[in-house]
């Protein structure tokens, strides 16, 4: 593996209004027939955003509901920091959902990706 990864986009970025409640799940789906190996969350609320990714197999995707982990407990979710200059690069399945969640309304923007190194 190269020490060094090159992303490049592979298909459009979705915008995801996130409140105080779960979003409904949004499929992200890749431009063509390009298979998406990375994906690039933006924060640039100056709020957290709480994200689960999930899976979508044959067609079905299953949404887990997005929440932020409390004190003494774990969950699944990633935690997107604050008024990000750069988004957070994260490996996923190649046809995924995600929903997301925060401590105010704000906006996610979601970027697939693939490597071309």
């Amino acid at each position: 593996m190269a020490a060094t990864q090159v992303l490049r986009t592979a298909g459009p970025t979705t915008a995801i209004a996130v409140t105080t409640s779960s979003s409904t799940a949004v499929t992200i789906t890749p431009a063509g027939t390009t298979q998406v190996s990375y994906c690039g969350f933006l924060n640039t609320a100056s709020t957290p955003i709480a994200i689960s990714i999930t899976p979508v197999v044959a067609g079905v995707g299953t949404a887990v509901t997005a929440a932020f982990p409390t004190a003494g407990s774990s969950n699944n979710t990633i935690v997107l920091g604050v008024s990000m200059g750069t988004p957070m690069v994260i490996a996923v399945p190649p046809l995924f959902q995600v929903t997301a969640i925060g401590t105010a309304s704000s906006t996610l923007y979601v970027t697939p990706m693939v490597d071309q190194t």
